[in-house]
């Protein structure tokens, strides 16, 4: 990653747009940031590292902290980074949570955080954002991720060295620095290998483990200690089942037999019962014949008074007829009498109306008279609207100059008292740009003044820890040098021990092992305790043990010392950037800001009022002009409106003068014009209505008189045809049999009955020879049969069936427990085929699992020992660069040492120093030794990441302090080394206060402090 430019907006001590363009380097790639204590050296590699990745360089401020204290609130805080990597070039945008004024309104709103990626490979013109490759802050932040190959952590460890923590690549152990190396050379691969090995191989170790649970809960089941006993068992179950098959095959006859018993016995009881029934069946119809007798002669006098329902229908229906025929001549003796009545009544009525002859004249005259008003009353209704009109019109006129008279005094009331209220509040509003710089300065000197208090408190949990550290330290450096002395005294002892063990050993005229003597005159003795060789390591396992804690907490130690080294740097630095102002109270300061600020808002909204009453004033001034105009305009409609109203007035008198008062209404005219009309046609309606009627009644008259004469020819007629009908039906009844009317009557029946008395004789003669048929076969078949005992029959069967479903259910049970039995033995035998197969994979892939995954001797993985080879080319380019500037004492290296059995290893680092011969821990060097070796390691690291890894560009790198803790000669050599990187062409830029790096640098950065906030720019030698 190589910058082209940043921009800056409000943010950190750069109050306004701050651009720093790197393309004005023109070929220089060593650079010095340069500037006093808190302009803002570190806040450009802050804006770099919270454009890429949202968080600032050293990883101890968000986004939301560095809003600039100088700007102004419509000032929106944002930093946008162009950069390249290899020839593709990208701008970011990004800008924190913040507060923004309100579009409409006081106050201010909180605006969200947010960030946009461009692809500006192909873009010619600055002004160009190009493709949009992400948008949202974690998107861009994964996209960016994506194209530098690290993260932010990573990133602050390889190409940007912050303040205080330069050294933390250098000191990381090995799983810190696996992630590193990980991200930069790619080897994601090797430990996805190692993931994967290990998950096979767990995947492995858990289907052992349930191979042998199925295998024991299969034995569990089977009730058996071992396949061999469950086989053993499953033999003798066979030949158990075959005995018991043969049992049931014996039940199995003698229950069929006990079952062909029990059925020929329930025949020949059904054949006994059966001869039973027909007999008493038979009685029982027998008894029935006399009553079937009677029912036959019942049957025939109803068949011969059935021939005679004819004749009796006509008979019937011809009385029917001359009763019709005589009520009808009634009816038309009376209708002729009723129509003479109307006739009579309709020529008197006719008479009296033709006598209202006079009535009907008159009403003609009054309709007449009537209509000869309705042009009148038109008229006059016509002049009573517009006379109502009118009147309305002064009414409304009246009402709304009246209204805009009260609008006027209200207005120019208005206009006074907000006038009164603009010289106020622009009197009160001159305020505000004091109380805006007096709150501004307030607020810079809290925040500094409150950072302050955080350094102080961490200073003292640093001493604190620092104490306690050192504390443990002594007291493990003293039970070490005890624990040393302890050793020193047992190895003497075991080796002064020696002798006596030997001598114990020696016989005479036995050769000694040392000497070769016969002879032993004066063999070795002690009277000491002599320890084991058991006893010696034990004694220097602890010993080591001890000694690696203590220089565990030795290093702990040198890490507090650092700690609280830095904390007082911080507390140095704010005291003496806030001067006498370091002294004041954090609450006064507080709630004078809060009191300023009151005071500046206050001021504020009344020059926003002031601002906005000047503007309603020239408003209102408009208003009053309009509404003087509109009230001449309203007095005079009302002069027009009342001479209209009065011209109105005087025309609907000259009507009314004309008509009679209660016809004046149009509607009352149009009534009484209804009525005359309606009474007219009523008399003439009458008259008419009088001459038909009479019409009428004559011909209803004529009507009746025929109708009565005809229904008298009828009855004559219908009487003769009954009468010769009735002398028919008794002669017939006679030739039937029949002594009169009352024996008709009743062998009468109705044709429905007739049939059903029919089939009930058929059906009891069908259903007598049939009981006589069925009897005759019972006696057939009963023939020479005696009764069976059918309970003893039953109790047979029972006994039979009980001895077979005992045998059946015997032999179900040993079958369905030899199912089992089988079953189970063949998953054993497929589950130990299985163990087998799985436990020979297991042993070889178990092992390279683990050795992959760091159960080995170094505690080093696959992904570990690949990246432990491009690590060791890592050290020696930086040995190079080490050699250079230590004056040739200090040699990079990688050491497979581990600080504990249980610590990760293969890539921690050490030191070799010429001077003692020693490797040591690089956590031992001085600070301006350890800055070397990390500036080193970091170039290094970038030289060989360029040479292996296309994708991922080390183009720049960014250091932030370290060369103060340099003596001339060291920073002389550091400074040669880095201006050898210029050959390479990657950019190197410097933060550092040393006076010699202005004079040997030529292009400069350089950043100064207004009270106003800060600028930069770059001054090229």
């Amino acid at each position: 990653m190589k910058p082209i430019k940043l921009t800056m907006n409000a943010f950190g001590p750069f109050a306004g747009t701050q651009v720093i363009d790197f393309t004005e380097l023109k070929g220089n790639t060593l650079f010095l940031i340069h500037g006093p204590t808190g302009a803002g050296k570190t806040t450009i590699l802050d804006a770099i590292c919270f454009a890429l990745y949202g968080d600032t360089s050293g990883a101890e401020r968000d986004g939301k902290q560095m809003r600039s204290d100088h700007a102004d609130i419509s000032v929106p805080t944002s930093v946008t980074f162009d950069f390249a990597i290899g020839v593709q070039q990208y701008r970011v945008t990004r800008n924190p949570e913040q507060e923004r004024p309100k579009r409409s309104g006081g106050g201010t709103t909180t605006m969200r955080s947010d960030a946009t990626l461009w692809d500006r490979t192909n873009c010619s013109d600055d002004a160009e954002t190009g493709v949009v490759l992400a948008a949202g802050t974690s998107k861009v932040t994964v996209k960016v991720e994506s194209l530098l190959g690290f993260e932010s952590s990573q990133f602050r460890q390889v190409v940007m060295l912050p303040q205080g923590q330069f050294r933390k690549l250098l000191t990381s152990d090995s799983k810190e620095r696996e992630q590193i190396l990980e991200a930069l050379f790619k080897t994601e691969i090797y430990r996805r290998i190692e993931l994967a090995l290990k998950e096979k191989s767990k995947a492995m170790e858990s289907e052992i483990k349930d191979i042998q649970r199925h295998k024991q809960w299969v034995l569990q089941e089977a009730k058996a200690q071992s396949a061999e006993e469950l086989n053993q068992r499953l033999k003798e179950h066979g030949e158990n089942l075959r005995q018991i098959q043969q049992a049931v095959q014996q039940h199995r006859k003698r229950r069929e037999q006990a079952q062909s018993h029990l059925e020929a016995g329930k025949q020949t009881k059904e054949k006994l019962i059966e001869k039973g029934q027909a007999e008493s069946h038979l009685r029982a119809l027998q008894a029935r014949v006399p009553e079937m007798e009677g029912r036959g002669r019942e049957l025939e006098r109803a068949r011969q008074a059935l021939g005679l329902s004819d004749l009796e229908k006509s008979l019937l229906g011809r009385r029917k007829e001359k009763a019709e025929v005589e009520k009808e001549r009634l009816g038309r003796e009376a209708e002729l009498k009723a129509t003479r009545q109307s006739k009579t009544d309709a020529e008197t009525k006719y008479t009296l109306e033709q006598g209202r002859e006079p009535e009907r004249a008159e009403a003609v005259r009054e309709v007449a008279r009537l209509e000869g008003f309705t042009e009148i009353v038109n008229a006059l209704d016509g002049a009573r609207r517009s006379l109502a009109a009118s009147l309305t019109e002064v009414k409304a006129v009246k009402a709304e100059k009246e209204q805009k008279d009260q609008s006027l005094t209200e207005l120019l009331a208005y206009i006074e008292a907000q006038t009164n209220r603009w010289k106020q509040a622009t009197q009160e509003g001159a305020k505000a740009s004091a109380f805006e710089a007096a709150y501004n300065e307030l607020t810079r000197v809290g925040k500094k003044r409150k950072e302050l208090d955080t350094a102080y408190k961490a200073q003292a949990e640093a001493m604190q820890e620092h104490g306690h550290v050192e504390k443990e330290y002594l007291l493990l450096k003293d039970k070490a040098t005890q624990a040393k002395e302890e050793l020193a005294q047992l190895r003497e002892a075991w080796n002064k021990g020696q002798a006596s063990i030997l001598a114990a050993s020696l016989s005479e005229n036995r050769p000694c092992p040392v000497c070769g003597s016969l002879h032993h005159p004066e063999p070795a003795r002690t009277s000491e305790f002599v320890p084991s060789q058991q006893d010696l390591k034990d004694r220097e396992k602890s010993f080591s043990d001890l000694e690696a804690r203590r220089d565990h907490k030795l290093n702990e130690l040198r890490e507090k010392e650092r700690k609280k080294a830095a904390t007082e740097n911080q507390v140095a630095a704010l005291k003496e950037e806030l001067g006498e102002q370091a002294a004041l109270d954090l609450e006064g300061l507080r709630a004078r800001a809060k009191e300023v600020k009151q005071a500046w808002d206050k001021s504020a909204k009344a020059k926003e009022a002031a601002e906005a009453l000047g503007k309603e004033l020239e408003t209102l001034k408009g208003q009053e002009a309009a509404l003087r105009k509109q009230t001449a305009l309203l007095e005079e409609k009302y002069r027009g409106a009342e001479s209209r109203w009065r011209a109105s007035a005087a025309v609907v008198a000259e009507k009314e003068a004309m008509v009679p008062c209660d016809l004046r209404d149009l509607k009352a005219l149009q009534k009484a014009q209804m009525e005359a009309v309606n009474r007219r046609k009523d008399l003439e309606g009458a008259l008419e209505r009088a001459r038909k009627a009479v019409e009428a009644a004559q011909a209803a008259l004529a009507k009746s008189e025929t109708a009565l004469q005809e229904s008298t020819r009828r009855l004559e007629q219908v009487d003769r045809q009954l009468q010769e009908e009735e002398r028919t039906f008794t002669v017939r009844l006679q030739e039937a049999g029949f002594t009169g009317m009352g024996a008709y009557e009743q062998a009468k029946r109705p044709k429905e009955a007739i049939d059903r008395l029919e089939g009930i004789l058929k059906e009891f003669g069908e259903n007598l020879r049939a009981a006589q048929d069925r009897l005759k076969r019972a006696e057939e078949a009963a023939q020479e049969l005696t009764e069976p005992d059918l309970d003893e029959l039953m109790k047979n069967l029972q006994v039979a069936e009980e001895a077979f479903e005992l045998s059946r259910k015997q032999e179900i049970e040993r079958e369905n427990e030899i199912s089992r039995e089988t079953e189970w033995l063949k998953n054993l035998q497929k589950l130990e085929s299985d163990f087998a197969a799985t436990e020979e994979k297991y042993s070889v892939l178990g092992r390279i699992s683990e050795v992959a995954n760091g159960t080995n001797k170094y505690g080093i993985t696959f992904q570990r020992f690949v990246l432990g080879a491009l690590l060791d080319d890592v050290t020696a380019a930086a040995t190079e660069r080490l050699k250079l500037m230590s004056r040739g004492r200090y040699y990079l290296q990688r050491t497979l040492d581990r600080a504990t059995k249980r610590s990760a290893g293969g890539l921690d680092l050490e030191v070799f120093d010429t001077y003692t011969g020693l490797c040591r821990n690089v956590s031992t060097l001085s600070g301006g030794e350890t800055f070397l070796a990390a500036l080193s390691l970091a170039l290094g690291l970038a030289d060989v990441v360029q040479s292996y890894s296309g994708g991922i560009y080390l183009d720049a790198i960014f250091v932030d302090e370290g060369f103060g803790t340099l003596d001339p000669e060291s920073l002389d050599l550091a400074m040669r080394a880095l201006i050898d990187l210029q050959k390479g062409g990657r950019l190197v830029g410097i933060i550092s206060h040393v006076p010699e790096l202005k004079e040997r640098i030529d292009a400069r950065l350089e950043v100064k402090a207004t009270e106003r906030g800060s600028t930069a720019g770059f001054r090229i030698a």
